[in-house]
Formats: structure tokens, C-alpha cells, sequence
């Protein structure tokens, strides 16, 4: 914010940030790196088995609930600790008889304006500038796989000792004179892209087409996600999902194809294709779908990116036996029928905590409308545009309880100009 009014507002943070960590972040599936520190970033590794005292047995194990942070009833129950960090810090305002994991983590924001080159002028805005968190709810960024239904007190989380460490630089005297003559002729400008957010209900239906309101001068690209809503303990909340039905899937099920249109323009020109053939219920593997998310993120062709996108958690549809992608971890794959749907079997249980291979699904049907590196603005202009709509067709109508939301990734401009007054663009 600057002053009273809001300049860069960015609704479901927590969604995009899990997401583009997955596609362009770490490997977390067996190994184990620096993202686990201050990042909190961890997939399953390999460590002891709870069961056997002596520690003998190597098997996979959830790294987030063993080694970063997490509780665990059959730690507890093999007399060693439940939760991890072992801590004796209670968090300010709670009950000291509670049970407690508590670690401090560091990251970067973010926000367009943390993430464009140039420095933030702050000495030029009457300290006006303000950051301002709203925490998630408990059920939609804890996961809890075993005991959720058993819960006399729903687990939770507080967030306390924040502190922003930002790099303050300071320049000579003949910076600040070039600095104030630039603010008279004409205003500084900082450029920087942020995103905007859209949601739909999927109407139980096997075909949509969503009117995505955006009229940003510049869009530079848009990716849609399914999603669980309301969230829950036992679902990862964050869980993006090809295809969300789980009543008629005998023959297979898939979403078949997605495509954008914009005015009377088709983004890209002919639908993307995700079944096997047009009209078919088994699913291709996504690979094309994987293309216009790499395009979108810039990353194609980069393979010095290894991220935590892989064939078990994109174009995945619910299991042959009904079983939604939304439980990391949780579950391991250990074949497939014959439509392509994977066979499960169910790795952390009550009296175990063995890690499976399957990681929550992350695909989205993202589009790119950047025309050129990205470096001035460079999107699509959609005031001139008279409507944009994603339009997406699956091989079965959807469960309810499942929203369409939409990512408009955008440019946005600040103007600094005399006399402490900022001027948005967009």
C-alpha cells in the first residue's frame, strides 16, 4: 500500500507461490537440498523407519513432517519426539500445554514491486510505502492425512518475531540531485508485473466457457487451475487438478482440450490437446498442456531448472479407484489400467510413516501473450479487447465442490513525482 490506498493486491498468494515453486523450483521427490531451511521446501527422503527402535529399516519418509516441521503421532508413540524441530518454545499467547513445533523461516517476497531491478525509492516517498499480510486459515495450509476426523482440537498455527530485512543503500549527494530532476521532468517510473485473480465454480459441468474480466493494458499471459473449495485438513489445499471426476470413470477420464479467445482471436490457434484422441476419456500425458506452461514461464528449452514437475503430479487424473491427486505423499503409483488411470496404494497410515512417491497434482492450462523478452511492456492489450474467455472441455462433467480460478499475469507501472505522490498504471 502507499498511504490508505492499495497498489500491488495479490488475492491467493499462497496458491501462486506453492505452484510456481513446483514448476520452476527444486527437485523434492528423494532428495533433500538448501530449500529445506529457509524455505521450508521438502518432498520425501529417505530416513529410519518409526516402527523399528533401532533405526535400521531405510525407507522414504515425508521430509516436511520429519525433518522441517511437522507432528507425528507414531514418532511420539516410539518414544522419541512427536514433533519436529523439538522445541520448548511456546508461541506468544498460547497454551503452555500444547504441542508445539516452532522454526523461523526467511524468504523473498513475491510481489511484482520485490521483483523488478530497480531499487524502491523510499527516501522519496514520505514513508507511505506499507506491507500489509493476511494469513490463511488453518484447514487450507495445514495437511493432515491421519486423525483429521478424530480432532477434538483442530490443529493450527500463529506467525510471530516478523521482521523485514531489506538491503538499504545509500547514494552521494550528486545521485540525489540527478534523482530530484528526474522526478521534475516527467516523474520516475518503475516498471514491475503482478498478477491478478478470477474465480469460477466448475458448475459440475463437462464443458465451460469462463469471461475473465481483465483490462490491464498489458497481459502478459494467463494460466487456469481446478481447485478444492472449501479446503480441508485431509486434502493438500494447494492441489491443482487436471480432472476432477471420481463418479464415472470405468473407461477413463481426462480433460480433452482448453483453449483461450480472445476477441475473435483463438490463443493458441488450434485447442490444446490433452486426450489421447479428440473425444477420447484416456489422458495423452500433458505434454503439450507442459509446453504452453513453459512457454508462459519462459523456461523452455532450460534445463538447468529441475523442478518438482514430473509425470506423477501433471495430467493426472483420479486413480483407478477413485482417488483424486491431492494427497502428498501420501500415496505411491504402482502401475496403471489400461485408461491410463494409476493404480494406489496407501503408504502413510495410523501405525506407519512411510512417504509414498505420488506428489499432489500441479497442472494448469496456461497461456503466453508476450511478444517479445518481457523486458518493457510487452503483453497483450486487453482494453482494446471486448472479452477474453477460457474455454475448456473435459471427457465427464466435474464434482462440485471444485473452483476454476484464473492467474492474469500483468504489467503495472509507478510514476514517482514531486512531492511524495505516486501515480499507479494499469
Amino acid at each position: 500500500m502507499y498511504g490508505a490506498t492499495p497498489q500491488e493486491d495479490i488475492l491467493q498468494y499462497n496458491v501462486l507461490v506453492r505452484a510456481l515453486t513446483e514448476w520452476t523450483a527444486t527437485n523434492q521427490m528423494g532428495s533433500l537440498d538448501n530449500t529445506s531451511i529457509a524455505d521450508g521446501v521438502g518432498g520425501y527422503t529417505y530416513g529410519a523407519l518409526a516402527e523399528n527402535s533401532v533405526g535400521t529399516a531405510v525407507v522414504a519418509v515425508n521430509t516436511r513432517q520429519s525433518y522441517i516441521q511437522g507432528l507425528s503421532s507414531i514418532l511420539a508413540a516410539n518414544n522419541t519426539s512427536g514433533n519436529v524441530p523439538q522445541t520448548t518454545q511456546v508461541p506468544a499467547g498460547a497454551s503452555s500445554s500444547g504441542t508445539y513445533c516452532t522454526r523461523r523461516y526467511q524468504v523473498n517476497f513475491a510481489l511484482g514491486v520485490f521483483t523488478q531491478d530497480k531499487l524502491i525509492p523510499t527516501k522519496y516517498m514520505a514513508s507511505q510505502l506499507a506491507i500489509e499480510i493476511t494469513l490463511e486459515q488453518a484447514n487450507a495450509c495445514i495437511y493432515q492425512p491421519i486423525g483429521y476426523s478424530t480432532n477434538t482440537v483442530n490443529p493450527t498455527y500463529t506467525v510471530g518475531n516478523i521482521n523485514l530485512i531489506p538491503e538499504i543503500i545509500e547514494f552521494d549527494d550528486s545521485y540525489d540531485v540527478a534523482f530530484l530532476q528526474g522526478l521534475e521532468t516527467g516523474g520516475v517510473p518503475i516498471k514491475f508485473s503482478t498478477w491478478h485473480y478470477f474465480q469460477f465454480g466448475n458448475q459440475g459441468s463437462s464443458s465451460l466457457q469462463l469471461q475473465i474480466t481483465e483490462r490491464s493494458r498489458s497481459v502478459k499471459g494467463i494460466f487456469a487451475i481446478q481447485r478444492r473449495q472449501p479446503q480441508g485438513f485431509q486434502y493438500d489445499s494447494h492441489a491443482l487438478i487436471m480432472d476432477s471426476n471420481t463418479a464415472n470413470i470405468s473407461s477413463g477420464s481426462t480433460m480433452q482440450q482448453f483453449q483461450y479467445r480472445i476477441g475473435g482471436r483463438y490463443f493458441p490457434a488450434a485447442p490444446v490437446q490433452i486426450s489421447a484422441n479428440v473425444g477420447s476419456s484416456v489422458c495423452n500425458g500433458g505434454a503439450e498442456a507442459y509446453v504452453e506452461l513453459e512457454k508462459f514461464l519462459n523456461i523452455v528449452g532450460d534445463y538447468r531448472l529441475k523442478p518438482n514437475t514430473s509425470v506423477l503430479n501433471w495430467a493426472v487424473p483420479a486413480s483407478h479407484g477413485g482417488a483424486l491427486p491431492e494427497f502428498d505423499y501420501t500415496n505411491s503409483v504402482f502401475g496403471y489400467d489400461a485408461y491410463a488411470m494409476p493404480y494406489l496404494t496407501t503408504l502413510e497410515t495410523n501405525t506407519s510413516n512411510l512417504a509414498g512417491n505420488l506428489p499432489s497434482s500441479m497442472f494448469a492450462s496456461a497461456i503466453n501473450f508476450e511478444t517479445s523478452n518481457g523486458i518493457e511492456i510487452s503483453g497483450l492489450n486487453a482494453e482494446e479487447q471486448s472479452d477474453i474467455s477460457f474455454n475448456v472441455i473435459w471427457s465427464a462433467g466435474q464434482t462440485l465442490g471444485f473452483s476454476i480460478e484464473c492467474y492474469t499475469y500483468v504489467d503495472v507501472m509507478w510514476v514517482l513525482r514531486p512531492n511524495n505522490y505516486l501515480d499507479l498504471i494499469q
